[in-house]
């Protein structure tokens, strides 16, 4: 029964409009990173405290918990961070996305994309990203953005 369970797509309760919407945050979501809004950035958010951050690799888990035994290999949000790096940083950057996937079921929303980071019109990392996106007073926000990074440089 199990592997029959695992055997089937999981059904969506989605709808053209909501599915439209979310494309649209996406969207801003890309375009403030090349205009460096961050502000902008933030108010796709829910609230300044959604979970934000990359996957650590063991490597990286490991190197932490030499300073910290409990790290669970998440840590606390980038968005401050990413936000800064918007704001501060002199090179051009851009987040170019493809294959990019949306499911919807009444209030939540999921989106996954493979995603190049490009800095100064070279591609600096790249990786699979997954959000997480809820509806509430009838606009999409973000719940969690999380990301695997393969670096190039």
């Amino acid at each position: 029964m199990a592997g029959q369970a695992l055997a089937q797509d999981p059904k969506f309760k989605s709808n053209a409009d909501d599915l439209a919407k979310i494309t649209s945050v996406v969207e801003e979501f890309r375009q403030d990173v090349i205009h460096k809004d961050g502000s902008a950035l933030t108010k796709l958010m829910l609230n300044p405290n959604v979970l934000f951050h990359h996957i650590n690799n063991q490597e990286e888990v490991d190197s932490a918990r030499k300073s910290n035994a409990q790290f669970d290999g998440v840590g606390p949000s980038q968005l401050d961070g990413f936000v800064k790096l918007l704001a501060t940083s002199k090179d051009k950057r851009e987040e170019k996305f493809n294959n990019i996937e949306i499911r919807q079921d009444g209030v939540l929303g999921l989106v996954t994309f493979n995603y190049d980071f490009v800095i100064n019109d070279k591609v600096h990392h790249s990786g699979l990203e997954v959000w997480q996106l809820c509806k509430i007073d009838g606009q999409w926000k973000i719940l969690s953005v999380t990301w695997t990074i393969d670096s190039h440089s």
